[in-house]
């Protein structure tokens, strides 16, 4: 495998850089406020690590369906990739309950906040949890088991990834002294060092584990040939035109692989008949001659490019009624916290004066020859549509809709979200700027604030904005930058129209 799937990145760079100056610190009688310096890194390492974890979650998802359409094949794969996750969880775990430990010796057990550490400066716990009560041996088994899982997923030949695996997660002890001092792994990373310190060490290798399991699964998938990805979703699907008919209509319904191949066109079997074609789409037709609850079933005989038939059930029920309330999204089947959601009601035979609308989990609002729904919370909502008959009314009928939060925005620097940038483009763009992607609402969110850090002399440098645009301060900061240098743009506030607040995910370059 080629070199490039390993480029130093400007993570690892700033990894670096970070243990050149805590290195540098072991011989200082440095400050608390210097040491708070390693809790801005903490920060950021524990956000990468997020990303990483996040991105992880859809690469497996991209797994389990390439297991889907072809089980035999995927499957060694898929198994040593969920031995993988399994074990990254475990050590990122242990991390995490053993910095707890010493927290809660630094600080008091009633204070102790991983992310909040007060006592920075102390020398002593480190060494105390790690090298005296052993959890420092059992760190390093679990991250040498960890290195080997990881290697033996990876050729022989692919020497520049398992260069890159090795080096993240090596446990070697240090060379030895001119004095002949020889120290441990774990004592020459924890033992006489600033929690602070600590805390940085261990997010460090933290973000090592979750970014070597992101190399290494999507290195498999790699491996993998294209027909085990050529759709990312294989299963049955059907379309009715309408689930509730009424009698003497006609029940449509389009039925067809969630993944359409235009190359070919699989057999289908609905209600015992075969189905002709429509385009892409076999189309399923049958008079409503009854009231009540009717079935759609039947199978889809997909052929993979091996050859190999893959069939695909399905079923689905539609209801056939005397002519009844018909509610529908104007724009989508789900309703959203902090948005005015149009709906379209109407009961045939009956005028807007003589209906009634009710709403859970929210508000619903007459508006023009429609309605606007407004929910309180995510979760779920239900109209119901009462007849009036003078000082009564009847329950005509009641549909739930899902309600969910409006996902957060995606944040940009001109055009660029991440990777290689020169300074003076970066510096152009102006700030940091959002949008909601792939929402079919018109919503937009403000940046309220946001971080422009790097590392200047083997120190963390950053400046804060208030609002969107850079301050002088964080353009001096990007002038500054040498050639590959990181520079992140982080702690990204956003404030919605519902004057909601919102973080968003870190934004890292490195300078051309």
């Amino acid at each position: 495998m080629s070199s490039k799937n390993c480029e130093e990145t400007p993570r690892q760079k700033m990894i670096g850089v970070m243990y050149l100056v805590l290195t540098a610190m072991l011989a200082l009688n440095v400050t608390k406020d210097v040491l708070l310096a390693f809790a801005t890194i903490q920060s950021s390492l524990n956000s990468n690590t997020v990303s990483f974890q996040e991105k992880n979650i859809a690469t497996y998802h991209e797994i389990d369906m390439a297991f889907e359409l072809n089980p035999v094949k995927v499957k060694t794969f898929r198994d040593k990739a969920l031995e993988i996750k399994a074990k990254s969880a475990s050590i990122v775990r242990y991390a995490d309950s053993v910095l707890h430990r010493m927290v809660s010796i630094a600080d008091g057990a009633e204070k102790a906040d991983i992310h909040n550490i007060e006592a920075l400066d102390n020398l002593d716990v480190g060494g105390q949890v790690m090298i005296v009560e052993g959890e420092g041996k059992v760190f390093e088994k679990m991250l040498d088991e960890y290195r080997e899982l990881l290697l033996n997923a990876v050729a022989p030949e692919d020497t520049a990834l398992r260069q890159s695996i090795y080096e993240a997660l090596n446990t070697d002890d240090p060379p030895v002294h001119e004095e002949g001092e020889l120290h441990s792994w774990e004592s020459s990373r924890f033992e006489h060092i600033p929690l602070g310190a600590v805390a940085s060490m261990l997010a460090m290798y933290q973000m090592n584990v979750v970014s070597a399991e992101s190399d290494v699964i999507r290195y498999g998938i790699a491996a993998l040939d294209a027909e085990s990805f050529k759709f990312n979703k294989l299963s049955a699907l059907i379309i009715p035109d309408s689930r509730y008919v009424f009698k003497g209509e006609t029940v449509k319904a389009k039925v067809m692989l969630a993944a359409v191949d235009t190359t070919m066109q699989p057999e289908i079997i609905a209600n015992g008949r075969q189905l002709k074609y429509e385009g892409d789409f076999g189309m399923f037709s049958e008079a409503a001659t009854s009231v009540g609850i009717h079935t759609i079933k039947g199978v889809i005989n997909y052929v993979s490019p091996s050859g190999k038939k893959l069939p695909r059930e399905f079923s689905m029920e539609y209801v056939v009624s005397e002519p009844a309330v018909v509610i529908s999204p104007t724009k989508m089947n789900v309703f959203y916290v902090g948005v005015d959601n149009p709906v379209s009601l109407a009961v045939p035979g009956m005028s807007a004066d003589e209906i009634a609308v009710e709403i859970t989990n929210g508000q619903i609002i007459k508006q023009g020859e429609g309605y606007i729904v407004r929910p309180q919370r995510a979760g779920k909502s239900e109209i119901t549509v009462f007849a009036k008959d003078g000082n009564q009314r009847k329950k005509l009928q009641s549909q739930e809709f899902r309600v969910k939060e409006v996902p957060d925005p995606v944040a940009n620097v001109g055009t660029f979200k991440e990777g290689t940038v020169k300074k003076n483009i970066l510096i152009a763009s102006g700030g940091v700027s959002v949008e909601l992607e792939n929402f079919d609402f018109n919503m937009k969110f403000t940046v309220q604030s946001f971080t422009v850090s790097t590392v200047v002399e083997g120190y963390v440098r950053d400046a804060n904005a208030t609002g969107a645009s850079f301050t002088k301060e964080q353009i001096k900061l990007i002038q500054d930058a040498k050639r590959n240098q990181p520079v992140y743009i982080e702690k990204i506030i956003v404030k919605g129209p519902d004057g909601s607040t919102r973080r968003l995910p870190s934004l890292p370059f490195k300078i051309d």
